[in-house]
């Protein structure tokens, strides 16, 4: 499960067929300059209920790159929060600090756009060539609303992160935060040689932009945790 750390806050990008749409979706998924700070809800184990872990963290970001998370509370498996669930915090980190998450930005440097698709309820659907083999890419589908605001990234990474996983799913979903679109959950399920199908899931709770407290709609709240009902399984243990 180590493995996933740092391989799932991949972006998209898109270059190609409606550009006016993917113009927008780049501008929406890289607009930085911002402070944000907001809480964190992770959960990581295997799907048979082994290796449970689970951290709540307060983070923030600042314009330059800087991110700090402190932990609020935390319990179950001690390995999976240090190896898995810090690593990841601290790999999102490193990135930020070192500029290295542009590699994983919705630019045209990363990402091919293959094709547009209307879904019929007003949608959009990209599917997302990564234009390398890299963990912190996605090959699969981008939902996007019809004036171009991200919603659900979903498919599977480009490369394995590690020589122990062999295979990583991956549904990133975001919503418009007091005009901002900003991602709300993160859910991975991997297949981890000798431990079996894994699980990280990861809810965001937004608390400030820029130094203003906002107010993260019920609606937004309530579907980043029903979407992350899988990861009940992950509840807290002595492990």
């Amino acid at each position: 499960m180590a493995g996933l750390a740092g391989a799932l806050d991949a972006s998209v990008s898109a270059s190609g067929a409606d550009a006016t749409l993917v113009q927008r979706v780049i501008a929406e998924a890289t607009r930085s300059g911002l402070t944000i700070r907001a809480a964190r809800d992770l959960r990581a184990g295997t799907q048979t209920g082994k290796h449970q872990g689970w951290m709540a963290v307060e983070t923030v970001q600042q314009p330059s790159g800087q991110f700090t998370w402190s932990v609020l509370s935390e319990g179950g498996s001690e390995r999976t929060r240090n190896k898995v669930l810090r690593a990841l915090l601290d790999a999102e980190a490193e990135g930020l600090r070192d500029g290295a998450a542009e590699a994983s930005q919705l630019t045209p440097a990363n990402y091919q756009f293959d094709s547009y698709e209307p879904t019929g309820d007003g949608l959009v659907r990209i599917q997302l060539t990564p234009r390398r083999e890299d963990p912190r890419l996605v090959r699969g589908t981008l939902t996007v609303s019809a004036d171009g605001y991200p919603l659900v990234l979903e498919g599977t990474l480009a490369k394995s992160p590690s020589f122990w996983v062999r295979r990583v799913s991956i549904v990133k979903r975001f919503a418009r935060i007091d005009g901002i679109t900003l991602p709300t959950s993160i859910e991975s399920i991997a297949e981890v040689k000798m431990v079996g199908p894994s699980k990280l899931s990861m809810c965001y709770h937004y608390r400030e932009i820029n130094g203003r407290s906002v107010a993260q709609s019920a609606a937004s709240a309530t579907s980043a945790i029903r979407h992350a009902n899988y990861a009940l399984f992950l509840r807290p243990t002595s492990n």
